[in-house]
């Protein structure tokens, strides 16, 4: 009886064994694909099928056959049964089982040899991609000394040429007020005018070095955008009417408002902007237009704009004076502008450009400002 027992316990346990393989096998289906051994899926369900399949006959026979036939003709079954099947079955179904478990494991082997080069591949690459953001890196910083050396060169050329070209037009100035010809005087005119503007242009480059190298610190004082756009209106007055042009300048929409910011590059940024548009308008007029815009209770933007009768910009000149303080040579934009862009990104600002050919310019500095703070009550 104990005999009988323990072996219906294994066939119980081995069956069950087999079908928890089986179970196993097909939950990991789709790795054991992926490992490239599809064909050791069947092969292993059919070995284990098989051994479930004997040990739960024999079981049946076993637990249920005296029952049935009698104990003497249930273990006739039993006995003839595995007589006959045992050992077919076993080798049969240990066969397919063994064939299965090797292609899976050359699978697998597959699979890892896969694994190992891709996470050699995956560390080539980012061995390669520290060496290239090192190099990177490197040509940032050289990039920045380079700039940095450029920059101060350019302060130092300007600051030498400053020197000699104030005492040019020193003595230019000097000369005029002796007794010359009429030939003479006009040549004498000439000078100062190109001293003049070779200074404007050295003062140009310093500027822009000074901006590039983030050396220009904006001071706050109070006061009026319609003051200093007048101003810089009357400065281009005469070289306005010297070649026939109308130069205005509307500021009813800001009329006395006060705010807090900058002047001095304020009036650098417009004389760039009017300067521009009277050199490239050969004739017609010249409009400077103030106008606000409040962003909240401190702070309000203004608008800058001066529009020209010129000759207008070409396309791909129109998208390089929007692209940003970007100066290339031959470029119509030229230093100038490009101050003007760096000077305008500091307060916060921007510029902008609408142009047509042969039909002129509109240049638009929006610059951001502080607003002047109300007046606090007194108390009597």
């Amino acid at each position: 009886m104990r005999s009988v027992l323990l072996t219906s316990l294994m066939d119980v346990g081995l069956a069950t064994a087999a079908a928890i393989a089986i179970w196993f096998l097909w939950q990991n289906a789709r790795v054991i694909r992926t490992a490239g051994a599809e064909l050791s899926l069947p092969l292993m369900t059919g070995g284990l099928v098989l051994w479930g399949l004997y040990y739960g006959f024999q079981f049946i026979v076993i637990i249920f056959g005296p029952f049935v036939f009698g104990l003497a003709q249930a273990e006739l079954i039993a006995n003839n049964f595995e007589g006959a099947a045992r050992w077919i079955t076993n080798l049969v179904a240990t066969g397919l089982f063994l064939a299965g478990l090797l292609l899976l494991l050359r699978g697998v082997n597959r699979l890892l040899q896969r694994v190992q080069e891709s996470a050699d591949a995956l560390e080539t690459e980012i061995s390669h991609r520290d060496t290239e953001a090192e190099e990177l890196k490197s040509e940032a910083a050289h990039e920045r000394d380079f700039r940095k050396a450029k920059s101060e060169f350019l302060m130092g050329l300007s600051h030498e040429l400053r020197t000699p070209l104030n005492g040019v037009i020193g003595l230019a100035s000097l000369l005029s007020n002796t007794n010359l010809e009429n030939d003479q005087r006009k040549l004498l005119t000439t000078l100062e005018h190109s001293a003049q503007a070779m200074l404007s242009r050295v003062s140009d480059v310093f500027d822009l070095s000074l901006l590039e190298t983030e050396r220009v610190e904006l001071r706050s004082a109070l006061f009026v955008p319609q003051d200093v756009s007048r101003a810089a209106v009357g400065l281009f007055e005469p070289l306005a009417a010297e070649k026939g042009l109308t130069l205005t300048c509307d500021c009813e929409d800001m009329s006395d408002q006060a705010v807090i910011g900058d002047p001095v590059r304020v009036r650098q940024v417009l004389s760039h902007l009017l300067s521009n548009a009277i050199k490239f308008t050969p004739s017609g007029s010249i409009a400077v237009k103030v106008s606000s815009k409040s962003i909240d209770a401190d702070h309000v933007a203004v608008s800058f704009s001066v529009s020209d009768t010129g000759v207008g910009m070409s396309d791909s000149v129109l998208e390089q004076a929007n692209k940003g303080p970007v100066m290339q040579s031959g470029a119509q934009s030229g230093i100038g502008l490009s101050i003007c862009w760096r000077l305008a990104w500091l307060m916060d600002g921007g510029l902008s450009f609408q142009s047509e050919a042969d039909k002129g310019t509109t240049a638009t500095a929006t610059l951001r400002f502080q607003v002047e703070p109300a007046p606090a009550d007194e108390d009597f």
